[in-house]
């Protein structure tokens, strides 16, 4: 979990000032992540990492596609999933989403804008609903950026509660 807690450290750098997490960076700790993996626990532990790794990135591109998270997240959230063992990838998940929902609501409610986020919401549900097909969520990409959160900050603060015993 250290390993993981500073790799999303720099990925939270990187998150936070270019609001990109390179792909250098998420294959780097994909080799880690097997290496590791295939040090600590044999060969056979990549028949749950990989497993693992590719549900969690599964989950999460639906995400991707209606554009309320980036490619870089679902592939950090997917490749973290293999540092940690699977009984703990799922508290992992959770505690990242909460955090980042937690620091999102905020930062809405200081910029007095979560009437407003939370009626844009609703209307996107109900016209989902309505039409049955997703669509992009996002309709300004600037905006989008601006107002929203740096995933790799979460999951950092998610791994450090997971250092501390938390889960």
């Amino acid at each position: 979990m250290y390993l993981l807690a500073a790799f999303l450290a720099v990925a939270g750098l990187f998150d936070f000032f270019f609001r990109k997490i390179p792909n250098r960076l998420i294959l780097i700790m994909l080799g880690v992540c097997l290496v590791m993996n295939i040090y600590v626990f044999g060969p056979a532990s990549l028949t749950g990492v990989v497993p693992r790794i590719l549900i969690a990135g599964a989950l999460f591109y639906p995400v991707f596609v209606i554009g309320a998270l980036g490619a870089g997240d679902v592939k950090l959230m997917a490749v973290s999933c293999g540092f940690v063992s699977g009984d703990k990838a799922l508290y992992f998940l959770f505690v990242s989403l909460l955090a980042a929902s937690v620091i999102g609501t905020v930062k809405m409610g200081m910029h007095g804008e979560l009437k407003k986020r939370m009626h844009r919401l609703a209307l996107y549900i109900k016209k989902t609903i309505r039409t049955g097909r997703p669509e992009m969520y996002h309709a300004n990409r600037a905006a989008a950026l601006e107002n929203g959160v740096a995933l790799a900050g979460p999951m950092f603060i998610s791994a450090l509660i997971g250092i501390g015993g938390f889960y």
